[in-house]
């Protein structure tokens, strides 16, 4: 019997070479084997690389974000001031104008953009005839301008009126008054009473020159240094820094009436509008109102509450209820608030017919989370795009008439703001800052679905204006103040300031002469909304 080494397989090949050659082949076999486990380990390895690089390339992006967000910020993109706005931003701005007026005239303002000149409703200030002129004055020509010979007795040939409007050379004229005491039969001696304006003895400054003095103070933004000097180059006087101090000091003090007057016709305002800024003291304590003790915060801020023609402008210690419940105005307020999302007049909403969130501010907001993630965050665009398009749904139909949108035009907006709202809210749910917070994108979509009422408002409401501008106007004058000054000297000049040109501002919205108001003022009657002004 043959043994197994001794057979020969079918394919004729002897045993030995077959099994050396199927050892080969599992060789082989175990070497691809081998190969290929280290090409998997590469892969993995590739792989785990590759998400930490995601990991990392998205925690790079998140902190380009962030400080494209943060270096970025403007007036254009968020809450703050343009005169916050750097040099390079101001000059981008006047370039992307120069451009846009290139086309405007073929293409129209941009959407969301004024027209130039000009806007619709607004009367203008230009000069016109004066049917009664203070003087006329006829003015002969010399020689005639061909021949140069005398033109006295000529034919006259034609007449062209001109007008010049001018004022005479000032100055200050000094007045002595003599006040006669007469001796009553029953033996009193009376004396005449001193003009009405005349302050301090035995010279004075007079009322129409004090009524100058601070209205170039006040109005005119200029410390009381600089006033003493405009004073004194315009009218030829001498007057002092001390007693521009004094005199605004005592306007101050003859406003609170009309300050009491004023409050009282804002709360009977069915639309208002409110705003604060902070407001910068030497002093880091507010003085002897008993409003901040010790251990408390403060952190001046000026406050305004207004209407299309009333003002209110306040000063507290600090941003919050701390100082908003002593004004007496918000937590009495029962009408429609227009304000930003400041969490501090949310707890007044309870008492309001309704509150309407500026949608200017969440516009600038908006932008700043589409420049920071221009693909990402392209639903902020199209919200922008739906808040306008409802600002311009209610300015057509105001315009044909109308008093409010019908229904399906209110819910076809709503329903699209919802859905912009939902998409911002999905693209970053879940996101952190590098701070751990949350996403500002996702906050700020959040607060528009959360309080799509308040945005919406004024689609309902005609009378309501969908921004709080008006509100940031009637601050300007203190940030101007802030700029210029750097800060107030402390809580309670702040307020005299506020008091001021609460009065100032409200007499020039209704057409009160300044002059005359200030005058009365001081004299102790000052205008009020629910007083006439005294006769001139």
């Amino acid at each position: 019997m043959e043994s197994a080494a001794g057979q020969v397989p079918p394919t004729g090949e002897p045993v030995a070479q077959l099994l050396a050659r199927i050892e080969r082949q599992a060789a082989l076999i175990s070497e691809g084997r081998a190969r290929e486990a280290a090409k998997d380990a590469v892969i993995a390895a590739l792989q785990a690389r590759a998400e930490a690089q995601d990991a990392k390339i998205e925690a790079l992006e998140q902190l380009v974000s962030e400080l494209i967000a943060r270096t970025g910020r403007d007036s254009q993109n968020s809450s703050k001031p343009p005169s916050s706005d750097g040099p390079g931003t101001r000059a981008d701005r006047r370039r992307e104008e120069r451009e846009r007026r290139k086309t405007e005239p073929a293409e129209g303002p941009a959407p969301g953009k004024k027209k130039r000149g000009g806007q619709d409703g607004h009367h203008g200030n230009g000069l016109a005839f004066s049917r009664t002129p203070d003087a006329k004055v006829v003015l002969e020509p010399g020689a005639c301008r061909g021949c140069g010979g005398d033109l006295a007795g000529g034919v006259q040939a034609a007449a062209e009126a001109l007008q010049v409007v001018d004022i005479p050379g000032v100055r200050a004229l000094v007045t002595e008054y003599l006040l006669i005491s007469r001796r009553c039969g029953c033996g009193t001696v009376t004396r005449a009473h001193a003009p009405q304006g005349a302050a301090g003895a035995p010279v004075c400054y007079g009322p129409n020159l004090t009524a100058a003095a601070l209205l170039c103070h006040a109005f005119g933004q200029l410390g009381q240094e600089r006033t003493a000097e405009v004073v004194n180059g315009l009218f030829g006087t001498h007057v002092s820094a001390g007693w521009i101090n004094k005199i605004a000091g005592r306007l101050a003090g003859s406003l609170h009436g009309f300050e009491g007057d004023l409050k009282t016709a804002l709360l009977a305002e069915p639309v208002t509008l409110a705003d604060e800024t902070p407001a910068g003291t030497i002093e880091d304590s507010p003085g002897g109102d008993g409003q901040a003790g010790s251990g408390r915060a403060f952190n001046p801020h000026v406050f305004t509450l207004r209407s299309a023609d009333l003002v209110w402008l306040g000063a507290g210690h600090t941003r919050g209820h701390g100082a908003l419940d002593t004004f007496g105005l918000f937590e009495r307020y029962t009408g429609t608030l227009v304000s930003d999302d400041y969490s501090g007049y949310a707890k007044y909403q309870a008492i309001l017919t309704a509150r309407q969130l500026c949608n200017a501010h969440l516009i600038r907001s908006a932008t700043g989370v589409v420049e920071a993630e221009p693909r990402r965050q392209a639903w902020a665009t199209a919200m922008i795009e739906v808040l306008r398009a409802g600002r311009k749904a209610v300015k057509d139909a105001a315009a044909a008439g109308l008093t409010a949108l019908n229904s399906q035009e209110i819910e076809q907006i709503r329903a699209a703001y919802r859905e912009q709202a939902q998409i911002g809210i999905t693209a970053s749910y879940g996101r952190r800052t590098g701070k751990g917070d949350k996403h500002p994108a996702w906050v700020l979509a959040q607060r528009f679905l959360d309080k799509t009422d308040m945005v919406l408002h004024h689609l309902t409401d005609f009378t309501v204006p969908w921004t709080s501008n008006l509100a940031e106007q009637a601050l300007r004058h203190a940030k101007i103040h802030l700029k210029i000054s750097g800060c107030f000297r402390s809580l309670e000049t702040t307020r005299a300031y506020c008091r001021i040109h609460s009065y100032l501002i409200t007499i020039r919205l209704n057409a009160v002469p300044p002059m005359q108001a200030i005058r009365d003022a001081l004299a102790g009657h000052p205008w009020t909304p629910l007083r006439a002004l005294t006769t001139a």
